[in-house]
Formats: C-alpha cells, structure tokens, sequence
C-alpha cells in the first residue's frame, strides 16, 4: 500500500513539474514573439508617421489590453495632435503601413490580407490614438474580427 502512495505522489509531482515547465515555456515564447512584433509595428508606425507628418519623433507602443488574450499583437499609440505640421488621416496613414509592410518583405499569416490594421482611431483632449495590429498570428486575426463584429453590431 505504501508503495502505491509513494507512487501517486510521484506520479502527481511529475505532471505539476511538466504543466509548470510547459507554462515557462509557452509564455517566454509568447513574450518573445510579442516584443518582436511590437518592435517592427513600431518601425511601421513611425515611418508612416515621418513620411506622412514629416517630423523627427518616434513614439513607443502599448500592449493593447490583455482581455483579448496573451497572443493578441494589437498595439496602441498616441501623441498631440497639435504637435503635427499636417492633418493625419487614417486612411492615408493605413496606406503608409501598406507600404512599409511591402517594403520590408512583411507577409501576414494568412496570403492576401494586409499585416498591418488600423483597429482603432480616435481622439480625446487634443490626444490622437491610434490602435495597429499586426496579423502574425491567429489570435490576432481572430482579434480584428472580434472588432469588426462588434462595430458591426453597433451600428444596426
């Protein structure tokens, strides 16, 4: 009997030690994928922003909240829009990704659907926000879906 306890322990102890190991291991590789993607996003929003706006700034992102789930590479940027010389217009400036992405060899995952997508745009207090994300993953795609089904809904 007490070998059968020391056998379920054991058992019970190997499994703790796989989910755990397994777990490390999910979530750094999600975090490098995540840091990767904010880092070429930021490269395409500040070129669009420079070649549009003509101006020397860069802006950093911010992770798009969590709720949409962990491998959601949507990101969020803002800045004064009194700070710019021009008028920054959305579409334009989805153009600008476009061809960043072009320019870079940047393919998203699924063959024909653009990598980068203004998901959000709007401004408050003299603060323009500008949501992108960039279609690396399924979850993300999934994301820009949920966006659209919602948007879609707000307007019936």
């Amino acid at each position: 009997m007490r070998i059968f306890w020391v056998c379920l322990i054991a058992v019970i102890i190997v499994i703790g030690l796989y989910v755990a190991i397994h777990r490390i291991l999910i979530n750094r590789a999600t975090i490098m994928l995540r840091n990767r993607a904010q880092q070429v996003t930021d490269g395409a929003v500040n070129t669009g922003l420079k070649k549009i706006l003509g101006w020397d700034k860069t802006l950093a992102s911010q992770l798009v909240a969590d709720v949409w789930g962990k491998g959601v590479l949507a990101f969020e940027y803002h800045f004064d829009s009194k700070d710019a010389d021009k008028e920054l217009d959305q579409e334009q400036f989805g153009k600008a990704l476009v061809e960043y992405a072009d320019q870079q060899n940047l393919t998203a995952i699924r063959p024909g659907k653009p990598v980068f997508i203004v998901t959000d745009w709007w401004k408050y207090e003299g603060i323009l926000h500008i949501d992108v994300a960039y279609l690396l993953n399924e979850s993300t795609v999934e994301y820009v879906s949920d966006l659209k089904r919602l948007d879609h809904h707000d307007k019936n």
